[in-house]
């Protein structure tokens, strides 16, 4: 559409806990040029001068599943997965007309994931995560299991996996210290090459656990990660501290995990408004208008 400002996509703004989301629809055909996303993302992202959110999802076709996910942090940077994302995915894809509810096949960079999808009054999401991966697969330069860093005079004993994007996990007392400054030392870490997210994990029993996590793309603390929620939940198991079907509390809400081969998370996803963009007045964003 266009109009004598400029030119105007739809949007949908979601979330899941508080994890927000611009969604982009382009399954019927791309919106923005694959070599100008990170731009966009960037622009659309920002809080005063964009609609704001931690990332970006473009919903694309797929001829291996329901519909391809592609997610973008709020830099720019493309990732493998995001927990809370791909629930708000699903949910959109479903009310859209791409997939039924039921077992929805979501293409993503880390290969195929099945999910299932339901509406009781409120829309549930549960995702199998599959395997988590450790030691180099993480990835880091050297297994950081139980590994000592210290930082500002305290002790972190942090625990390393990959639960479709790489995780640092640390279990604590309290939430009694400055957790984005301890968190960007650990994200930068020379022993994770690719960088890390980093969370902070309070066990309330076997069965609970308050996390705060730093999410690296986002450079800041979120209200709630899906995929760290699950990394908390496969460390604190493998260390007898957590198990295995755990009732993580975020700041922006509830998420449940069950770990046994496999990981599952369940969600809720929330679809807030929906509306257009002026792509003319996008401060920092220039898109071809021809």
């Amino acid at each position: 559409m266009h109009t004598k400002s400029g030119r105007m996509i739809r949007i949908v703004k979601m979330h899941g806990n508080g994890n927000d989301f611009v969604i982009i629809d382009e399954f019927k055909g791309e919106l923005v040029p694959e070599k100008l996303k990170p731009d966009f993302v960037r622009a659309v992202c920002h809080r005063r001068f964009g609609v704001g959110g931690d990332g970006v999802i473009f919903v694309q076709k797929s001829s291996i599943a329901d519909a391809k996910f592609r997610y973008f942090n709020s830099d720019g940077s493309e990732a493998e997965m995001c927990g809370n994302g791909i629930r708000c995915f699903c949910r959109y894809i479903v009310e859209e007309g791409y997939a039924g509810e039921g077992v929805v096949r979501v293409e993503t960079l880390v290969g195929i994931k099945e999910l299932e999808v339901w509406f009781d009054g409120e829309w549930w999401i549960k995702v199998n995560m599959g395997k988590p991966k450790f030691g180099k697969d993480v990835p880091a330069r050297e297994e950081v299991w139980g590994k000592i860093f210290s930082i500002d005079g305290m002790n972190f004993e942090v625990y390393a996996v990959n639960t479709g994007v790489p995780h640092a996990v640390i279990f604590v007392d309290d939430f009694n210290f400055d957790i984005v400054g301890v968190a960007r030392r650990i994200r930068y870490h020379e022993v994770f090459p690719e960088g890390t997210n980093v969370n902070f994990a309070k066990v309330e029993s076997r069965n609970r656990v308050f996390v705060r996590t730093y999410e690296r793309g986002v450079e800041d603390e979120t209200l709630s990660c899906g995929t760290g929620s699950c990394a908390v939940v496969v460390v604190g198991k493998t260390i007898g501290k957590l198990g295995d079907a755990v009732e993580v509390i975020t700041r922006g809400g509830i998420l449940k995990i069950e770990v046994n081969d496999e990981i599952y998370m369940t969600g809720t996803a929330n679809r807030v408004f929906e509306g257009n963009l002026n792509l003319r007045e996008l401060r920092g964003y220039t898109f071809p208008m021809s």
